[in-house]
């Protein structure tokens, strides 16, 4: 195989793995901020929870939270 072209491979492979634990990681930060203006004592698990497991964490939050409309944000 041509050298250049198994760096280019690599790139696109960091790039790309790059761009999704940059999303999972949004969402775990998301997560956090959402669960503590809600006043959750379990902010952090739900962090570590979705850094670890990605979407499983995302679907059962978004479902035990999903009649509590936007946390309220104290400024």
């Amino acid at each position: 195989m041509d050298p250049v072209f198994l760096q280019f491979e690599t790139l696109r492979s960091v790039l790309y793995y790059g761009v999704v634990y940059g999303i999972v990681l949004a969402v775990a930060a998301w997560i956090y901020r959402d669960a503590k203006a809600r006043g959750s004592d379990r902010a952090l698990a739900w962090f570590l929870a979705t850094l670890v497991f990605t979407i499983v964490p995302v679907l059962v939050y978004l479902y035990l939270n999903r009649d509590a409309g936007p946390g309220r944000r104290e400024t």
